[in-house]
């Protein structure tokens, strides 16, 4: 009975894992092999089919079969992935509640995630647009209606998100197993008619093709990476399903699907050459047309899944990194950490896919910016993925520069080649990628110097103690509770506020919340108490990844410690920095304003626990960046 039980959940788990994770990359036989005729400026003779069949199939199985699925997602951040997730593993932790200064690998790994973060908002736009606009080829009548039609449904994929990740990918699966079986069978047959596109397997054709064809030969690359621009996104999502399931919906089902509708594809232009114009749909004639259609309409708008599920995953691994400003993130799944919905995240997608359709119009506009921005963070995987096999894995140095070389070369072929689409809409998700990378490395920056200044004139426990015994006079009634980040030392407001007012509460209490890894926290586990003295007493605060942060939980696990925080007589003082000018070396002013107005518009620890308005102590303190 249990072996049934899991059989079925793992069949669960993998009819979603197609339907959120391969969406991207599974429909990208819709558009890619005509991309790369146009960029090669070929014609479709026998040789070049062959040649370009092969260095798509040849893309899919170096960068996907070899360099992610064998190599890179065995590299994780306690089961996450993404170039984020390879740079927890690199970053020392923080001391003092002080994190480390910003590195060149940390600067990387800021790019590599804005990158994808770019092109996420790009894609379900061209995804969804380019779905609609297939409903043209049934009747010519449907033109006028594609751009509102696409932003309806642009919408409503972004409403379902808050439903979590598994439980709309359970939707989408079955589409996605109709799709991939549906264009495995249409090649097939296609295959059949001429036998001898099998050839294309042979890479020698590949390069063959690369070598002779000059600068555009060389410029095919930015094209043929249109068929694996799904495979970052499917790193990054290996959070929410794991990689032994991603692994195996692959091979078994994704990588033969799309093998068979490339070889059938290039064996309808051989047959054909005027295929090339949508060698796609040549596949399906007569009566299988129109239902193709629909199933592609379909698909294409769940390929938008795969880079939103990422982007929201960016977004979480981001906050623990000290990256992205404090937002609400909802856990979907008390089974995998990693599944997540940003509700703040969600609506900004929304609106910037909805303009780039108001404003664009047509996928075909869009086209040239697709795929440039996920190979700089392909680029950036490889070299992070580096760092941590050779820093904290400690493979051996002639394996790990060898894969180092192999990759970056690759990687760095596929990013020097899409130059070339900046003028023609390269420069949308770039310009995008500049703007977070500027906003994550700001806030990094300034979040390092505040914490810094903070922690510059915190006192040691023993110190505070003698210091608070001979200079105090009065003695004020009620538990004063200090929100800190580290529990180590008396924050700089305790120390500061107390000798001026000459006075002390009766009790004083520094908390400190924790996270945890598991979904729920038993309430016998909830707090550590820890008296330090007859007055002061460290408390942590543990809550799981499926718990809301709150303060009742806590204030009845200190009861039993007889520690009573919960009466009106107590109050929870937290700081209320006000960002000035530094002496010296100090932040550019246009990115100390910036900081600064993130910091406001950032959520806090405060409003997360609900403490009540009346008993929330600001206290304002200069602090110099």
């Amino acid at each position: 009975m249990a072996s049934n039980v899991r059989h079925r959940l793992s069949g669960a788990i993998a009819l979603a894992t197609l339907g959120v994770v391969f969406g991207d990359i599974g429909t990208s036989p819709l558009y890619t092999l005509k991309a790369c005729f146009v960029t090669a400026r070929a014609l479709p003779t026998i040789e070049n089919v062959l040649g370009i069949i092969s260095a798509l199939l040849w893309t899919l199985i170096l960068v996907v079969c070899v360099k992610y699925v064998t190599f890179v997602m065995r590299v994780d951040h306690k089961g996450e992935g993404g170039v984020f997730a390879l740079l927890a593993r690199l970053m020392p932790s923080p001391v003092k509640g002080v994190f480390p200064p910003l590195t060149f690998l940390m600067l990387v790994g800021i790019v590599g995630g804005a990158a994808l973060f770019g092109d996420g908002v790009i894609t379900p736009a061209i995804s969804v647009l380019s779905a609609v606009e297939g409903l043209s080829v049934v009747t010519s009548a449907a033109t006028t209606w594609e751009v509102p039609i696409t932003i309806v449904v642009l919408i409503g994929l972004f409403i379902v998100q808050w439903r979590g990740t598994q439980k709309v990918g359970l939707f989408f699966g079955p589409v996605m197993m109709l799709w991939f079986g549906g264009i495995a069978i249409a090649g097939s047959i296609s295959i059949l008619a001429h036998p001898a596109i099998v050839q294309a397997l042979n890479p020698a054709h590949a390069v063959r093709f690369l070598t002779h064809h000059g600068l555009f030969g060389f410029l095919v690359l930015g094209a043929t990476i249109l068929c694996v621009t799904g495979a970052e996104a499917l790193y990054a999502d290996m959070s929410h399903f794991g990689r032994q399931s991603i692994a195996l919906t692959w091979y078994a089902v994704v990588f033969p699907a799309l093998a068979l509708n490339y070889l059938g594809q290039g064996s309808a232009v051989l047959t054909n050459p005027h295929a090339l114009g949508n060698a796609f749909y040549a596949l399906t004639p007569g009566w299988a047309l129109v239902p193709m259609i629909a199933l592609a309409t379909a698909a294409t708008v769940i390929a938008s899944q795969a880079l939103v599920s990422a982007a929201f995953t960016l977004v979480q691994q981001g906050i623990a990194l000290n990256l992205v400003p404090r937002m609400r993130v909802i856990h979907t799944s008390n089974r995998y950490p990693g599944q997540v919905y940003v509700p703040a995240i969600n609506v900004l997608l929304a609106i910037g896919c909805v303009a780039l359709v108001v404003v664009f119009r047509t996928s075909e506009h869009l086209a040239a910016a697709y795929g440039l921005a996920v190979s700089l963070t392909m680029a950036a995987t490889t070299i992070l993925f580096y760092a941590v096999i050779r820093r904290v894995l400690h493979w051996h140095p002639l394996a790990a520069n060898t894969i180092f070389a192999a990759f970056l070369c690759m990687d760095g072929s596929f990013v020097i080649a899409g130059l070339g689409k900046i003028p023609n809409g390269g420069w949308l998700p770039l310009t995008l990628g500049i703007i977070v990378s500027m906003l994550a490395s700001t806030w990094y920056v300034g979040r390092r110097r505040l914490a810094t200044a903070l922690d510059a004139n915190a006192m040691p426990v023993a110190d505070f103690l003698a210091e608070v015994h001979t200079n105090y006079s009065a003695s004020l009634s009620g538990t004063a509770v200090f929100l800190t980040r580290n529990p180590d030392d008396i924050p700089y407001l305790l120390r500061h506020h107390w000798p001026r007012l000459q006075a002390t509460y009766e009790r004083i209490v520094l908390l400190t919340i924790v996270p945890a890894n598991e979904p729920y926290v038993d309430d016998t586990e909830r707090v550590t108490v820890e008296w330090l003295a007859e007055t002061l007493i460290r408390v942590q605060a543990r809550f799981g990844f499926m718990e809301l942060l709150d303060l009742n939980p806590i204030i009845s696990a200190c009861a039993p410690f007889g520690l009573a925080i919960g009466s009106d007589e107590v109050s929870y003082i937290v700081p209320s920095p006000q960002i000035v000018k530094a002496k010296g070396h100090h932040m550019w002013s246009v990115q100390r304003g910036l900081f600064d107005v993130m910091r406001k518009l950032s959520g806090s620890v405060t409003s997360d626990l609900h403490i009540p308005s009346a008993q929330l102590v600001e206290l304002g303190l200069e602090v110099p960046l």
